[in-house]
């Protein structure tokens, strides 16, 4: 039987800025703009400020980085083809280990755009960055999503997820991540302001080893009000499966539900609502987990990937929903809620894996 072909309208990030620039490609008038326009500018400004380093270009994200003389280089990989995916690839494995990593075709799949033969709503980004030696010793990447409101319209807001942040452990705590992180807000506000959207919030799913690190940056937790006033506990979120059965649109064996931390961090610096989470909540299992019909051999089984994920999104959506208000929370501010008499619940079941892994 052939392969079911499938018909994909030209996405976004194929088309070119009001200045002619290709979407994927810096343009110097766009980020100017942007900065006048897009909130995360506040974030990127003060996060700049707070610098050890120096940067070479303030407005784009692939620069020079200089300390004390020592010079790095962040490289915003915009090909497929580039042989820095090789050293990205590399590191990956040094931290997680090959076999927790999708191979490296998979990797340069996503940075050209295509997901199983078809161009991807979504284009990875990968932001690397080279010690003085030139070789890649931090890497920052994710994408640019689209919030939907309940009946999955865009609301012409987009949010970062980071879907990876790693640093050699010869320079943790070197602040290089942090920077590469710098240059994918840098992006993604500027991605926004070509496209006519306003970029509201940057998120991902933290180890509880790196939390700290996130903090540092202004990422919080979710908690949502119990019973009473003086108990919140954190919302259990769940990553759903991320590889599936081409027949069946079923989970692939070994490939489960994984607990995990929810952090999120505002442009505008409001407190996110209810919806607002939710909407971040379905931006991450639209790009990761919901497959299109074109990965599977039928659409029964396209069905079934979709039931799948649904039911993840609507257990979640029922303790958010059930419960008070709902509060964001850092380490320190966890702390001072206990000693002020608050009861704050942990999501134990998502700290799990080694310690230290992404210990920035």
């Amino acid at each position: 039987m052939p392969e079911p072909t499938f018909e994909v309208s030209q996405r976004d990030w194929q088309g070119s800025c009001p200045h002619g620039v290709p979407i994927v490609s810096f343009c110097q008038p766009c980020t100017v703009e942007s900065q006048g326009n897009q909130p995360a500018w506040k974030d990127i400004n003060k996060l700049r400020s707070q610098s050890k380093f120096t940067r070479s270009n303030n407005d784009s994200p692939s620069c020079t980085l200089d300390f004390e003389g020592k010079k790095y280089k962040i490289e915003h990989v915009e090909s497929g083809e580039s042989p820095t995916l090789s050293e990205v690839q590399e590191l990956f494995i040094k931290t997680f280990g090959e076999e927790e990593v999708d191979p490296e075709e998979i990797l340069r799949q996503a940075v050209t755009g295509v997901e199983f033969g078809v161009p991807s709503e979504v284009k990875y980004k990968v932001f690397a960055v080279r010690d003085p030696e030139g070789k890649v010793v931090c890497t920052v990447a994710g994408g640019n999503l689209d919030l939907r409101d309940e009946s999955g319209t865009p609301t012409g807001e987009t949010m970062l997820m980071i879907a990876y942040a790693v640093t050699d452990k010869d320079v943790k705590q070197s602040g290089l991540a942090r920077e590469a992180y710098i240059s994918a807000l840098m992006d993604c506000a500027a991605e926004a302001e070509k496209t006519g959207k306003k970029f509201a919030m940057a998120a991902g799913e933290c180890t509880y080893t790196s939390e700290k690190f996130w903090n540092k940056l202004g990422w919080k937790r979710p908690y949502i009000e119990g019973g009473d006033k003086k108990t919140y506990t954190e919302l259990k979120y769940v990553q759903p499966a991320l590889d599936f059965v081409k027949k069946t649109g079923l989970p692939k064996k070994g490939a489960g539900e994984v607990a995990e931390h929810l952090m999120v961090r505002p442009m505008d610096g409001k407190t996110p609502s209810k919806e607002r989470v939710m909407s971040t909540v379905n931006a991450f299992y639209k790009w990761c987990n919901r497959w299109g019909e074109e990965a599977f051999s039928s659409k029964k089984a396209h069905r079934t990937n979709q039931e799948y994920v649904d039911g993840i999104a609507n257990t979640f959506k029922k303790e958010l929903d059930a419960g008070g208000q709902l509060i964001f929370l850092d380490q320190t501010n966890r702390e001072k809620a206990k000693v002020r008499g608050v009861k704050i619940k942990e999501y134990k079941e998502a700290e799990h894996g080694d310690a230290g892994k992404e210990d920035f």
